[in-house]
Protein backbone atom coordinates (compact mmCIF):
# COMPACT_ATOMS: atom_id res chain seq x y z
CA UNK A 1 0.00 0.00 0.00
CA UNK A 2 2.79 2.45 0.90
CA UNK A 3 4.58 1.65 -2.39
CA UNK A 4 1.39 2.27 -4.37
CA UNK A 5 0.90 5.69 -2.77
CA UNK A 6 4.57 6.64 -3.13
CA UNK A 7 4.57 5.60 -6.79
CA UNK A 8 1.36 7.57 -7.33
CA UNK A 9 2.97 10.57 -5.64
CA UNK A 10 6.01 10.51 -7.91
CA UNK A 11 3.82 10.54 -10.99
CA UNK A 12 1.56 13.30 -9.68
CA UNK A 13 4.22 15.35 -7.83
CA UNK A 14 1.96 15.37 -4.76
CA UNK A 15 0.11 13.04 -2.45
CA UNK A 16 -3.30 11.87 -3.68
CA UNK A 17 -6.22 14.23 -3.15
CA UNK A 18 -9.32 13.15 -1.27
CA UNK A 19 -12.64 14.98 -1.27
CA UNK A 20 -14.92 13.89 1.56
CA UNK A 21 -18.61 14.56 1.01
CA UNK A 22 -21.05 14.34 3.92
CA UNK A 23 -24.73 15.19 4.35
CA UNK A 24 -24.24 17.54 7.31
CA UNK A 25 -21.58 18.57 9.80
CA UNK A 26 -23.48 18.78 13.07
CA UNK A 27 -21.92 16.80 15.92
CA UNK A 28 -22.63 13.10 15.41
CA UNK A 29 -20.86 9.78 15.06
CA UNK A 30 -20.30 9.93 11.29
CA UNK A 31 -19.25 13.56 11.44
CA UNK A 32 -16.73 12.98 14.24
CA UNK A 33 -15.24 10.00 12.40
CA UNK A 34 -14.89 12.03 9.21
CA UNK A 35 -13.12 14.71 11.25
CA UNK A 36 -10.72 12.17 12.78
CA UNK A 37 -9.98 10.67 9.38
CA UNK A 38 -9.53 13.96 7.53
CA UNK A 39 -7.24 15.44 10.19
CA UNK A 40 -5.12 12.29 10.52
CA UNK A 41 -4.63 11.92 6.76
CA UNK A 42 -3.77 15.60 6.38
CA UNK A 43 -1.12 15.17 9.08
CA UNK A 44 0.23 12.18 7.12
CA UNK A 45 0.61 14.33 4.01
CA UNK A 46 -2.58 13.58 2.09
CA UNK A 47 -4.31 16.43 0.25
CA UNK A 48 -7.70 16.57 1.99
CA UNK A 49 -10.81 18.70 1.43
CA UNK A 50 -14.36 18.32 2.73
CA UNK A 51 -17.74 19.15 1.18
CA UNK A 52 -21.08 19.29 2.97
CA UNK A 53 -24.50 19.10 1.34
CA UNK A 54 -26.23 21.28 3.93
CA UNK A 55 -25.63 23.45 6.95
CA UNK A 56 -22.59 24.90 8.67
CA UNK A 57 -22.34 22.59 11.67
CA UNK A 58 -19.87 22.59 14.53
CA UNK A 59 -17.68 19.91 12.95
CA UNK A 60 -17.19 22.19 9.94
CA UNK A 61 -15.61 24.73 12.30
CA UNK A 62 -13.36 22.04 13.76
CA UNK A 63 -12.15 21.13 10.27
CA UNK A 64 -11.53 24.74 9.27
CA UNK A 65 -9.58 25.32 12.49
CA UNK A 66 -7.30 22.42 11.49
CA UNK A 67 -6.59 24.00 8.12
CA UNK A 68 -8.89 21.77 6.04
CA UNK A 69 -10.91 23.46 3.29
CA UNK A 70 -14.66 22.99 3.78
CA UNK A 71 -17.10 23.61 0.91
CA UNK A 72 -20.85 24.03 1.47
CA UNK A 73 -23.16 22.97 -1.35
CA UNK A 74 -26.24 24.50 0.36
CA UNK A 75 -28.68 21.83 -0.79
CA UNK A 76 -31.62 23.25 1.15
CA UNK A 77 -35.01 21.66 1.69
CA UNK A 78 -36.52 22.39 -1.71
CA UNK A 79 -35.96 20.02 -4.61
CA UNK A 80 -34.13 22.39 -6.95
CA UNK A 81 -31.28 21.41 -9.25
CA UNK A 82 -28.99 24.34 -8.42
CA UNK A 83 -27.28 22.49 -5.55
CA UNK A 84 -26.64 19.47 -7.78
CA UNK A 85 -24.99 21.63 -10.43
CA UNK A 86 -22.87 23.25 -7.71
CA UNK A 87 -21.82 19.81 -6.49
CA UNK A 88 -20.79 18.69 -9.98
CA UNK A 89 -18.79 21.90 -10.47
CA UNK A 90 -17.15 21.49 -7.06
CA UNK A 91 -15.94 17.96 -7.80
CA UNK A 92 -14.63 19.11 -11.19
CA UNK A 93 -12.82 22.03 -9.58
CA UNK A 94 -11.26 20.04 -6.74
CA UNK A 95 -10.34 17.14 -9.06
CA UNK A 96 -10.05 14.52 -6.32
CA UNK A 97 -8.35 11.21 -6.90
CA UNK A 98 -10.83 9.74 -4.41
CA UNK A 99 -14.33 10.95 -3.64
CA UNK A 100 -15.42 9.43 -0.31
CA UNK A 101 -19.02 10.00 0.77
CA UNK A 102 -20.58 9.66 4.23
CA UNK A 103 -24.29 9.12 5.02
CA UNK A 104 -27.13 8.19 2.69
CA UNK A 105 -27.90 11.50 0.93
CA UNK A 106 -24.24 12.21 0.34
CA UNK A 107 -23.70 8.65 -0.91
CA UNK A 108 -26.39 8.94 -3.58
CA UNK A 109 -25.80 12.59 -4.48
CA UNK A 110 -22.05 12.07 -4.67
CA UNK A 111 -22.33 9.06 -6.96
CA UNK A 112 -24.77 10.78 -9.30
CA UNK A 113 -22.84 14.06 -9.39
CA UNK A 114 -19.58 12.24 -10.03
CA UNK A 115 -21.13 10.57 -13.08
CA UNK A 116 -20.87 14.03 -14.63
CA UNK A 117 -17.75 15.20 -12.76
CA UNK A 118 -15.50 12.19 -13.25
CA UNK A 119 -13.40 11.57 -10.14
CA UNK A 120 -11.65 8.26 -10.89
CA UNK A 121 -12.43 6.53 -7.57
CA UNK A 122 -15.59 6.66 -5.45
CA UNK A 123 -15.92 5.22 -1.95
CA UNK A 124 -19.18 5.34 0.04
CA UNK A 125 -19.97 4.61 3.68
CA UNK A 126 -22.97 2.87 5.20
CA UNK A 127 -23.35 3.25 8.95
CA UNK A 128 -26.52 1.37 9.84
CA UNK A 129 -28.42 -1.77 8.93
CA UNK A 130 -31.30 0.17 7.37
CA UNK A 131 -34.62 -1.40 8.42
CA UNK A 132 -36.95 1.59 8.19
CA UNK A 133 -36.55 3.06 4.71
CA UNK A 134 -36.62 0.51 1.91
CA UNK A 135 -36.09 3.40 -0.52
CA UNK A 136 -32.58 3.92 0.89
CA UNK A 137 -31.67 0.32 0.17
CA UNK A 138 -33.16 0.57 -3.32
CA UNK A 139 -31.21 3.74 -4.16
CA UNK A 140 -28.04 2.11 -2.88
CA UNK A 141 -28.71 -0.81 -5.22
CA UNK A 142 -29.55 1.39 -8.23
CA UNK A 143 -26.40 3.51 -7.94
CA UNK A 144 -23.88 0.84 -6.91
CA UNK A 145 -22.22 0.78 -10.34
CA UNK A 146 -21.16 4.40 -9.73
CA UNK A 147 -18.94 3.54 -6.76
CA UNK A 148 -15.91 1.32 -6.24
CA UNK A 149 -16.29 0.35 -2.58
CA UNK A 150 -18.73 0.83 0.27
CA UNK A 151 -17.32 0.92 3.80
CA UNK A 152 -19.52 -0.79 6.40
CA UNK A 153 -19.05 -0.04 10.10
CA UNK A 154 -19.61 -3.66 11.15
CA UNK A 155 -19.86 -7.16 9.73
CA UNK A 156 -23.56 -7.09 10.55
CA UNK A 157 -24.05 -4.00 8.40
CA UNK A 158 -22.08 -5.65 5.60
CA UNK A 159 -24.28 -8.75 5.71
CA UNK A 160 -27.45 -6.64 5.81
CA UNK A 161 -26.35 -4.41 2.93
CA UNK A 162 -25.45 -7.42 0.80
CA UNK A 163 -28.74 -9.20 1.54
CA UNK A 164 -31.12 -6.25 1.37
CA UNK A 165 -29.47 -3.77 -1.03
CA UNK A 166 -27.92 -6.54 -3.14
CA UNK A 167 -24.48 -4.95 -3.19
CA UNK A 168 -21.80 -7.44 -4.22
CA UNK A 169 -19.57 -8.84 -1.47
CA UNK A 170 -16.49 -7.66 -3.36
CA UNK A 171 -17.61 -4.04 -3.04
CA UNK A 172 -18.29 -4.15 0.71
CA UNK A 173 -15.45 -3.50 3.17
CA UNK A 174 -15.69 -3.50 6.98
CA UNK A 175 -13.90 -0.74 8.91
CA UNK A 176 -15.27 -0.50 12.45
CA UNK A 177 -15.77 2.78 14.26
CA UNK A 178 -12.93 3.96 16.49
CA UNK A 179 -13.26 5.46 19.94
CA UNK A 180 -11.13 7.89 21.89
CA UNK A 181 -11.30 7.93 25.70
CA UNK A 182 -13.34 10.88 26.95
CA UNK A 183 -12.11 13.01 29.84
CA UNK A 184 -14.56 13.88 32.64
CA UNK A 185 -14.55 17.52 33.73
CA UNK A 186 -15.70 16.99 37.32
CA UNK A 187 -15.43 14.33 40.03
CA UNK A 188 -17.88 11.43 39.94
CA UNK A 189 -19.44 12.41 43.28
CA UNK A 190 -20.02 16.00 42.12
CA UNK A 191 -21.77 14.87 38.94
CA UNK A 192 -23.95 12.39 40.82
CA UNK A 193 -24.91 15.10 43.29
CA UNK A 194 -25.91 17.38 40.42
CA UNK A 195 -28.07 14.58 39.00
CA UNK A 196 -29.68 13.93 42.36
CA UNK A 197 -28.08 10.49 42.67
CA UNK A 198 -26.93 9.51 46.15
CA UNK A 199 -23.66 7.66 46.70
CA UNK A 200 -25.57 4.52 47.65
CA UNK A 201 -27.77 4.66 44.56
CA UNK A 202 -27.15 2.67 41.38
CA UNK A 203 -27.34 4.78 38.20
CA UNK A 204 -28.34 3.07 34.95
CA UNK A 205 -27.40 5.21 31.94
CA UNK A 206 -28.19 5.23 28.23
CA UNK A 207 -27.14 7.79 25.63
CA UNK A 208 -28.74 8.05 22.21
CA UNK A 209 -31.44 9.59 20.03
CA UNK A 210 -35.00 9.30 21.33
CA UNK A 211 -35.95 7.43 18.19
CA UNK A 212 -37.90 4.24 17.51
CA UNK A 213 -34.63 2.56 16.44
CA UNK A 214 -33.21 2.83 19.97
CA UNK A 215 -36.02 0.82 21.60
CA UNK A 216 -36.29 2.98 24.72
CA UNK A 217 -39.91 1.97 25.31
CA UNK A 218 -38.59 -1.46 26.31
CA UNK A 219 -36.13 0.10 28.73
CA UNK A 220 -38.94 2.11 30.36
CA UNK A 221 -40.96 -1.08 30.81
CA UNK A 222 -37.99 -2.95 32.30
CA UNK A 223 -37.10 0.02 34.50
CA UNK A 224 -40.59 0.09 36.01
CA UNK A 225 -40.08 -3.48 37.22
CA UNK A 226 -36.61 -2.70 38.60
CA UNK A 227 -37.79 0.43 40.38
CA UNK A 228 -40.68 -1.46 41.94
CA UNK A 229 -38.20 -3.90 43.50
CA UNK A 230 -35.40 -1.46 44.45
CA UNK A 231 -35.53 1.93 46.11
CA UNK A 232 -31.95 2.86 45.18
CA UNK A 233 -31.88 2.51 41.37
CA UNK A 234 -32.20 5.48 39.02
CA UNK A 235 -32.30 5.73 35.22
CA UNK A 236 -31.12 8.46 32.87
CA UNK A 237 -31.46 8.47 29.07
CA UNK A 238 -29.54 11.41 27.59
CA UNK A 239 -30.58 12.38 24.09
CA UNK A 240 -33.25 14.10 22.06
CA UNK A 241 -35.66 13.03 19.35
CA UNK A 242 -39.22 12.67 18.15
CA UNK A 243 -40.07 9.92 20.69
CA UNK A 244 -39.63 12.26 23.67
CA UNK A 245 -43.35 12.89 24.24
CA UNK A 246 -44.19 9.19 23.90
CA UNK A 247 -41.51 8.23 26.40
CA UNK A 248 -42.43 11.00 28.84
CA UNK A 249 -46.07 9.91 28.77
CA UNK A 250 -45.11 6.27 29.40
CA UNK A 251 -42.76 7.20 32.24
CA UNK A 252 -45.51 9.27 33.86
CA UNK A 253 -48.15 6.57 33.32
CA UNK A 254 -45.95 4.05 35.12
CA UNK A 255 -45.34 6.42 38.02
CA UNK A 256 -41.53 6.43 37.76
CA UNK A 257 -40.90 10.04 36.68
CA UNK A 258 -39.01 10.78 39.91
CA UNK A 259 -36.43 8.08 39.10
CA UNK A 260 -36.34 7.96 35.28
CA UNK A 261 -35.06 11.18 33.74
CA UNK A 262 -34.75 12.41 30.14
CA UNK A 263 -32.35 15.37 30.40
CA UNK A 264 -32.02 15.92 26.63
CA UNK A 265 -28.73 16.30 24.78
CA UNK A 266 -25.79 16.88 27.09
CA UNK A 267 -22.33 18.14 26.25
CA UNK A 268 -20.97 16.62 29.47
CA UNK A 269 -21.44 13.00 28.39
CA UNK A 270 -18.00 12.07 29.77
CA UNK A 271 -19.25 13.13 33.20
CA UNK A 272 -22.43 11.08 32.70
CA UNK A 273 -20.46 7.94 31.84
CA UNK A 274 -18.18 8.55 34.81
CA UNK A 275 -21.17 8.91 37.15
CA UNK A 276 -22.97 5.75 35.98
CA UNK A 277 -22.87 2.20 37.32
CA UNK A 278 -24.41 0.34 34.35
CA UNK A 279 -24.85 1.25 30.68
CA UNK A 280 -27.79 -0.02 28.63
CA UNK A 281 -28.56 0.23 24.91
CA UNK A 282 -31.88 -1.44 23.93
CA UNK A 283 -31.68 -0.76 20.17
CA UNK A 284 -33.86 -2.62 17.66
CA UNK A 285 -31.13 -2.34 15.01
CA UNK A 286 -27.74 -0.65 14.80
CA UNK A 287 -24.55 -0.17 12.85
CA UNK A 288 -21.69 0.19 15.32
CA UNK A 289 -23.01 2.23 18.28
CA UNK A 290 -20.50 4.79 19.48
CA UNK A 291 -22.18 4.97 22.89
CA UNK A 292 -21.35 1.32 23.59
CA UNK A 293 -17.70 1.92 22.64
CA UNK A 294 -17.57 5.05 24.82
CA UNK A 295 -19.18 3.29 27.78
CA UNK A 296 -16.56 0.54 27.48
CA UNK A 297 -13.73 3.07 27.79
CA UNK A 298 -15.14 3.91 31.24
CA UNK A 299 -15.14 0.21 32.16
CA UNK A 300 -18.91 0.31 32.57
CA UNK A 301 -20.73 -3.03 32.57
CA UNK A 302 -22.90 -3.03 29.43
CA UNK A 303 -26.27 -4.55 28.65
CA UNK A 304 -27.21 -4.31 24.98
CA UNK A 305 -29.45 -5.96 22.44
CA UNK A 306 -27.94 -8.58 20.14
CA UNK A 307 -28.09 -6.49 16.96
CA UNK A 308 -25.63 -5.38 14.27
CA UNK A 309 -22.37 -3.98 15.56
CA UNK A 310 -23.23 -4.37 19.23
CA UNK A 311 -22.92 -8.13 19.15
CA UNK A 312 -19.46 -7.69 17.59
CA UNK A 313 -18.28 -5.56 20.52
CA UNK A 314 -20.07 -7.43 23.30
CA UNK A 315 -19.11 -11.04 23.85
CA UNK A 316 -22.03 -12.27 25.92
CA UNK A 317 -21.15 -12.99 29.58
CA UNK A 318 -17.56 -11.84 29.02
CA UNK A 319 -17.43 -8.18 27.89
CA UNK A 320 -21.09 -7.54 28.60
CA UNK A 321 -24.54 -9.07 28.48
CA UNK A 322 -26.71 -9.41 25.38
CA UNK A 323 -30.50 -9.62 25.33
CA UNK A 324 -32.94 -10.04 22.42
CA UNK A 325 -34.37 -6.81 20.98
CA UNK A 326 -37.97 -5.95 21.90
CA UNK A 327 -37.78 -8.09 25.04
CA UNK A 328 -38.33 -5.97 28.15
CA UNK A 329 -38.58 -9.09 30.31
CA UNK A 330 -35.08 -10.24 29.37
CA UNK A 331 -33.81 -6.70 29.87
CA UNK A 332 -35.36 -6.57 33.36
CA UNK A 333 -33.88 -9.93 34.36
CA UNK A 334 -30.43 -8.96 33.08
CA UNK A 335 -30.54 -5.64 34.95
CA UNK A 336 -31.42 -7.53 38.12
CA UNK A 337 -28.47 -9.86 37.56
CA UNK A 338 -25.97 -7.01 37.21
CA UNK A 339 -27.43 -4.91 40.00
CA UNK A 340 -26.99 -7.82 42.37
CA UNK A 341 -23.39 -8.68 41.49
CA UNK A 342 -20.78 -5.98 42.00
CA UNK A 343 -17.83 -8.24 41.12
CA UNK A 344 -19.50 -9.22 37.82
CA UNK A 345 -20.05 -5.56 36.97
CA UNK A 346 -16.40 -4.75 37.65
CA UNK A 347 -15.06 -7.77 35.74
CA UNK A 348 -17.18 -7.20 32.65
CA UNK A 349 -16.42 -3.50 32.58
CA UNK A 350 -12.68 -4.07 32.68
CA UNK A 351 -12.82 -6.71 29.94
CA UNK A 352 -14.94 -4.45 27.74
CA UNK A 353 -12.44 -1.62 28.17
CA UNK A 354 -9.55 -3.94 27.32
CA UNK A 355 -11.31 -5.20 24.16
CA UNK A 356 -12.21 -1.75 22.86
CA UNK A 357 -8.72 -0.39 23.58
CA UNK A 358 -7.19 -3.03 21.32
CA UNK A 359 -9.82 -3.31 18.56
CA UNK A 360 -11.26 0.19 18.08
CA UNK A 361 -8.32 2.60 17.94
CA UNK A 362 -8.21 5.73 15.82
CA UNK A 363 -4.82 4.61 14.52
CA UNK A 364 -6.29 1.33 13.27
CA UNK A 365 -9.26 3.17 11.75
CA UNK A 366 -6.99 5.53 9.81
CA UNK A 367 -4.60 2.79 8.67
CA UNK A 368 -7.50 0.69 7.40
CA UNK A 369 -8.67 3.59 5.24
CA UNK A 370 -5.13 4.21 3.97
CA UNK A 371 -4.88 0.56 3.02
CA UNK A 372 -8.21 0.73 1.17
CA UNK A 373 -7.28 3.94 -0.64
CA UNK A 374 -3.85 2.57 -1.55
CA UNK A 375 -5.37 -0.59 -3.05
CA UNK A 376 -7.88 1.41 -5.07
CA UNK A 377 -5.23 3.84 -6.33
CA UNK A 378 -2.99 0.93 -7.31
CA UNK A 379 -5.87 -0.61 -9.28
CA UNK A 380 -6.29 2.57 -11.34
CA UNK A 381 -4.00 3.77 -14.09
CA UNK A 382 -1.53 5.85 -12.09
CA UNK A 383 -1.38 9.49 -13.03
CA UNK A 384 -4.48 9.56 -15.20
CA UNK A 385 -7.43 11.84 -14.63
CA UNK A 386 -11.09 10.82 -14.37
CA UNK A 387 -11.43 10.29 -18.13
CA UNK A 388 -8.02 8.72 -18.77
CA UNK A 389 -6.18 12.01 -19.27
CA UNK A 390 -4.00 14.16 -17.09
CA UNK A 391 -5.50 16.27 -14.25
CA UNK A 392 -3.14 19.09 -15.19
Amino acid sequence: MEYAIANYSRNRFSMPRILYLITELDIGGAEKNLFRLAVALKERGWDVEVACLSGHGEVGKWLADRGIAVHYVEMGAKLRLGWFVRLVKLIRRVKPDILHTFLFHANVAGRLANFFAGAPTVVSSVRVAERRRASHLYMDFLTQTLMDREVCVSEGVREHTHARAHIGWEKLVVIANPVEPLQPTRPREAMRAQLGVANADKLVLSIGRLDVQKGYEYLVEAAACVIAAHDNVRFIVAGEGDRRKTLEDEITRRGIANRFKLPGWRRDIADLYNAADIFVLPSLWEGMPNSVLEAATFALPIIATAVEGTREVIEDTRTGLLVPPRDSGALWETLEELLGDESLRREMGLKAREYVASHHTVEGFVLAHEKLYGALLASKKVGEGPHGGSHC
